[in-house]
């Protein structure tokens, strides 16, 4: 963020006190601790309920307009909302597959009540796994922290 002001206005010098201070005052109330928590285990859910006997719970830690986006070997990106998306998993899970998903290298970055979280997954479907690339966006509401999008991909095809 920049300001232009006329050099030595008082409105110049405040703009400047103000933006130079600005990045500290808000470093310390970003998020409060119980809130990072929070945040960290909404992350830790996304896996650890990622099972068939948990997958209506899992589901609640997304927001209603989740997108989640990933690329097609065809070069075409495809876009599901929450019930498509969901409506795979729990097809999936319903066909007796034993699968399962992991994260390594998971990334936090926070904004104020916003956080975007990167990491590698393991995707394992009967014991064979597969990785790619996640990323996820979270908001964090009344309701507490909420993924509103992910994208993915796999490393291979």
């Amino acid at each position: 963020m920049s300001c232009i002001a006329a050099p030595g206005t008082k409105r110049g010098l405040a703009l400047i006190v103000f933006f130079a201070l600005c990045p500290f005052m808000l470093a310390d109330d970003l998020n409060p601790p119980a809130s990072r928590a929070a945040l960290e285990q909404t992350v830790r859910d996304y896996v650890a309920l990622y099972r068939r006997e948990t997958l209506e719970q899992w589901k609640t830690l997304f927001h209603p307009l989740l997108t989640v986006a990933h690329p097609r070997d065809d070069g075409s990106i495809r876009v599901r909302n929450l019930e498509e998306f969901y409506g795979a998993q729990k097809g999936y899970f319903e066909t007796g597959r034993r699968v399962s998903e992991r994260l390594e290298n998971v990334r936090i970055e926070e904004g104020r009540r916003i956080a975007r979280v990167t990491a590698d997954f393991i995707f394992v479907d009967e014991g064979e796994e597969s990785r790619g690339k996640l990323g996820l966006h979270l908001v964090e509401s009344t309701e507490g922290w909420k993924i509103v999008a992910i994208v993915f991909s796999y490393d291979k095809p």
